[in-house]
């Protein structure tokens, strides 16, 4: 026990399990190639190549303007030094094999520890005094500090704008001048140069020799000779204007509070934010930083901060963690009193006291264990205990009442009837243990992200049932040896086995009550099994977390403006400050917020336009609102619906319980060898108007862009030619103009970063075409070189710019995502699925439909060549995975069992006698979850909000199958041994009924009160009905069950 308690207080604590999902970016330039030019030439050869790793799962790829972005996504478990080793092997191994034109390529890895655990946002309450530029500066300082602390693995700084010397050139000014802007670059790049020129010997020593000087100061640049025009020094200051300060805006960020936020009432504006977010090593203890982070920023804060300066932590994964775990211990704490209390009213406090004292030696073991194999405490690993802790308590209490009837019914010296108790029951709960350890031994086998997530649950329950069996066999009788009297009096009275039997004895009359009883249960069992097929019990993978955060995505049609994108960011935000759960808004325009483990896998990273934004909301905690995260996420959906028009797409993102995927709801569409890509975006555009047409499908989105203007300026060769301008001249000179060129850096010994001195246009001289023509050149003309404008050389054609392609596994696909509001994604791909080339007959209503009738009677069709899939990506590919895994699982746990029963009893009809009472736990699951869909508040502003029948329900229903097979076998050994001793069958019976009832009772008692606690879990909730409902159908009909089905097979060879 004690070292239980050093475990819990030492072993690593998460929220969730890490899973291990290697992955990497491969980045490739290739500057001036349209995207369909990249896609054959740069990304399909080195998709070919990547497929080649061992162990790519998939292999995606992003193509457009210039560049592409190839995606390897590795199995889940590979190792991750490995995988990324391998790549880079391959790459570099095949550099003879890079077409030309590509400039350069980059691998960047993506993994889990990326993703910080505490984000903290500086923010300043005097936007006149201290905006994002020296909100910036301040937190370069903090990052410097931070570091510093152990385990910190990177920081990122999200936001503000660094300093950066400006310099604004003024055409008119250049053509009177005769300067062009390649020439201030190259003026600048040559004054900027301070090199070693080796050793000096001289005067019988050595001295270093320097040559040259770096730009120090903005006057120096001012004063910068850039020319001579007819003897006259042209500087730098007579043809720009050189601005040292904040570089030009090209994204927005600001914090806000809402409602729920103790400073509302104070702060009602938009303030200036700079992110830090900061992420943890491999294997750190994600608390014990966190605490480290926060007390370093309180210190930090005193000394480096202003007073006008202030630091809001805009997500903790550390205090979560802690706060779940404690959660739950205090949830596992009540759970163990409420058992043994349990106990004790129908067993007495001596019995209670024996079978408690078991707990914590199992769970103590258990998470020394945990500790020892490499397993955090997290949500899963104590939900695992929390559902253990009926199934270990079922030993001792087994040998417990066992020893008790011992000594009621038995004479002689006390250790002796304790060991004859324990050993006539000694095969049965051996056996039964191993049945538990088998059903629970598969889920360790579940392929994909669901695998990692599950383990805790496949190791700590078997481990914690094990270590009860051990406890039952060499604790439980010595305790009891000590603890208990000979003489014990009676708990309770004899009037429920009495009860028993009168209602038993019916049942097994004859030959034909059996039968009746069995037709009865194979009915019921058909009719509840039914329940999932006709929508009755809506299945999916996950249910909804509770959270404290969720994120607002916001895409505005590719040609908007960074201007316009954070107008409508500023519309939903306001919208979002209505919630009067909503404590914070930290908004970023331009430049992604910081990433989390969904956002890694949807790739969040690489939102980068101008045209996206994206809000990070922080909920009041949750101990302070009334709703689960889930319903806000709704009634903001509702909200922030009328936005959507116009192009702009916003949706609502929260946060999975479990694996993340790209949406809910994905359709991949392909095309055949003949079909066009862009066949497949008009079968995009099908697919997201039908989708649209179904019930409570939101937030439909593809992957098809707007459609964005190009403007290219196309050079007359000839006349570029005979003025001596190469089109490489114009075309550099276009983009120094437009995106600007650092010519050279400062070299300021007390700055983080080296400031670059940036050379372009102002704003307001490249917003048209009329101003890029404006661009003088120098022509080499017979008299000497002469000034040309940029519109003398060429023209201007508007068109529009390549859409991006993507690929998967080599194929070019459409994405198309969507969400749902209380609707699961078998019904909708059923859904729609059976309109497709369908006719116009009438459909019920979506909640009138059964998998026997599924559509909505809107027959729609896809280009021909195209094809569709819904299982490649989002959550029906995984929830088909798990429930796959699991199903087999679930299975391969059955042949287990039954060999293990078959090695027992020497019987064929024995152990599938035993295994009988399996299926009975449905009868109990499916209406229980029908049962809950019946009551409380099941719609959130008009939408529906179902119970789900989810992964996590599947457990409870394989946990369930060990739980009745122990109870099944202990009772069919009863009945064994009193036949072999001599007694009639259905005296046999009803015996061995009536001595088990109670044992069976009190187990199924502690495993439903072990679980209430769990009930109030959003993720866990499922497994908690599964097991409370199962349990009390699969108990009560197998104390009916077992001895009909028994009598049948046996009564004609009673004689």
């Amino acid at each position: 026990m004690s070292l239980g308690v050093l475990a819990l207080i030492f072993t690593p604590r998460e929220e969730e399990p890490q899973i291990v999902v290697p992955m990497a970016n491969v980045l490739v330039s290739a500057p001036g190639l349209s995207a369909t030019q990249i896609e054959h030439q740069v990304t399909q050869p080195l998709e070919k190549l990547l497929t080649q790793i061992s162990g790519v799962e998939n292999v995606y790829s992003r193509t457009s303007n210039g560049q592409t972005i190839v995606t390897l996504r590795f199995f889940v478990g590979e190792d991750r030094e490995d995988s990324l080793l391998n790549v880079y092997s391959k790459l570099y191994s095949n550099q003879d094999k890079i077409p030309a034109v590509v400039a350069n390529w980059l691998v960047k890895p993506v993994e889990v520890d990326d993703v910080p655990i505490v984000v903290a946002g500086l923010w300043s309450s005097q936007p006149n005094l201290y905006g994002d530029y020296e909100l910036r500066r301040f937190a370069d300082e903090l990052t410097v500090e931070l570091q510093q602390i152990k385990d910190t693995n990177q920081i990122n700084v999200i936001g503000g704008r660094l300093r950066t010397l400006q310099v604004l050139l003024k055409p008119p000014s250049l053509m009177a001048r005769q300067t062009t802007a390649l020439e201030v670059v190259a003026a600048i790049q040559a004054a900027n140069q301070l090199l070693n020129a080796g050793i000096v010997a001289a005067n019988n020593s050595t001295i270093q020799l320097e040559a040259g000087d770096f730009l120090s100061s903005s006057e120096q640049l001012r004063k910068l000779v850039v020319n001579q025009v007819n003897g006259v020094p042209v500087y730098l200051a007579d043809i720009a204007d050189i601005q040292d300060g904040p570089a030009e805006a090209d994204h927005y960020n600001w914090l806000s509070f809402a409602a729920a936020h103790p400073l509302a009432t104070q702060f009602k504006d938009d303030y200036p934010l700079v992110t830090l977010a900061i992420a943890k090593k491999r294997g750190a203890n994600a608390v014990t930083l966190a605490d480290n982070i926060h007390q370093k920023l309180h210190e930090l804060s005193e000394t480096l901060l202003p007073p006008e300066v202030h630091i809001e932590v805009l997500r903790d994964y550390g205090q979560t963690a802690n706060d779940k775990v404690n959660n739950l211990v205090s949830s596992l704490g009540f759970a163990i009193a409420t058992v043994v209390l349990f106990i004790g009213i129908f067993l007495g406090w001596r019995p209670a006291l024996v079978v408690g004292l078991a707990i914590p030696i199992c769970y103590g073991a258990t998470l020394m264990l945990d500790m020892a194999f490499g397993y955090t405490i997290n949500r899963v690993t104590l939900f695992a205990l929390i559902l253990a802790l009926g199934l270990l308590v079922d030993d001792p209490i087994t040998g417990i009442d066992n020893i008790e009837r011992f000594m009621r019914l038995g004479s002689g010296n006390l250790q002796q009837r304790i060991v004859d108790a324990m050993a006539e029951i000694r095969p049965a709960l051996l056996m039964s243990t191993l049945t538990i350890i088998l059903a629970f031994i598969p889920l360790a086998f579940i392929t994909g992200m669901m695998g990692p997530y599950m383990a805790p649950m496949a190791f700590n329950v078997p481990v914690a049932v094990m270590l009860s069996t051990v406890v039952a066999f060499i604790v439980t009788p010595w305790l009891a040896s000590k603890a208990l009297k000979p003489a014990e009096e009676e708990v309770i009275a004899d009037a429920a086995p009495s009860l028993y039997e009168r209602m038993v004895a019916p049942c097994i009359a004859s030959r034909k009550a059996a039968w009746y009883l069995i037709v009865l249960m194979l009915v019921l069992f058909v009719i509840t099994a039914l329940l999932p097929v006709l929508r009755m019990v809506p299945l999916k993978l996950l249910p909804f977390d509770n959270k404290d955060e969720m994120q607002i995505i916001i895409d505005m049609p590719e040609q908007a403006s960074l201007e316009q994108t954070a107008a409508v960011t500023r519309q939903a935000a306001a919208i979002a400050a209505q919630l009067p759960e909503i404590a914070a808004q930290a908004a970023y325009v331009g430049v992604p917020s910081p990433i989390d483990f969904n956002g890694l896998v949807r790739q969040y990273d690489y939102r980068l336009a101008p045209n996206m934004a994206d809000i990070r909301l922080t909920l009041a905690a949750k101990q302070r609102r009334e709703h689960q995260s889930h319903p806000i996420l709704m009634r903001l959906r509702a909200l922030l619906a009328p936005l959507n028009t116009g192009g702009v797409s916003i949706k609502v993102v929260e946060v999975p319980p479990g694996p993340p995927v790209i949406s809910t709801l994905v359709a991949e569409l392909y095309g055949d060898t003949l079909t066009g890509y862009a066949q497949q975006r008009q079968a995009a555009e099908v697919v997201m108007q039908r989708l649209a047409q179904e019930p409570f499908v939101v937030d439909i989105d593809s992957s098809v862009e707007s459609a964005q203007t190009r403007w290219r300026f196309v050079t007359d060769k000839e006349k570029a030619a005979l003025s001596g301008i190469a089109t490489q001249t114009i075309a550099q000179t276009l983009s120094l103009a437009n995106q600007g060129a650092t010519a050279a850096y400062f070299n300021l010994e007390r700055e983080i970063h080296p400031a670059p001195i940036q050379v372009r246009l102002p704003a307001s001289a490249r917003d048209s075409q009329q101003a890029f023509g404006e661009l003088p050149l120098k022509a080499q003309g017979a008299t000497g070189p002469t000034m040309i404008a940029l519109a003398e050389l060429g023209q201007f054609v508007e068109s529009t710019a390549d859409q991006a392609i993507y690929h998967k596994d080599l194929k070019p696909v459409v994405y198309v995502m969507a969400e749902l509001e209380g609707r699961t994604p078998a019904e909708v791909i059923a859904d729609v699925s059976a309109d497709l080339n369908g006719s116009n007959d009438t459909a019920p209503d979506w909640a009138q439909r059964t998998f026997f009738n599924s559509g909505g009677g809107i027959p729609w069709q896809l280009p021909e060549g195209v094809t569709l899939n819904w299982g490649g990506e989002g959550e029906w590919k995984v929830t088909v995975e798990v429930f796959r895994d699991m199903g087999l699982a679930f299975a391969f746990a059955l042949v287990g069992i039954f060999f293990v029963l078959r090695l027992q009893t020497a019987s064929t009809t024995l152990s599938l006698i035993i295994m009988s009472a399996i299926p009975l736990t449905v009868i109990g699951i499916m209406p229980g979850f029908w049962l809950l869909n019946q009551f409380g508040e099941r719609m959130i502003n008009g939408s529906p909000d179902p119970v789900l029948f989810t992964a996590t329900a599947m457990i409870g229903m394989i946990a369930l199958a060990g739980i009745v097979v122990r109870n099944s076998l202990i009772l069919v050994e009863f009945i064994t041994q009193a036949r072999s001793q001599g007694m009639a069958l259905r005296a046999a019976l009803l015996q061995a009924g009536t001595v088990r009832m109670r044992p069976v009772l009190l187990t199924a008692g502690t495993t439903l009160l072990g679980n209430i606690v769990i009930v109030l879990d959003p993720v866990f909730s499922g497994l908690a009905i599964a097991i409370i409902f199962g349990i009390i159908g699969s108990t009560l009909f197998t104390l009916f069950a077992i001895p009909a089905v028994y009598y049948l097979i046996y009564s004609d060879s009673e004689s």
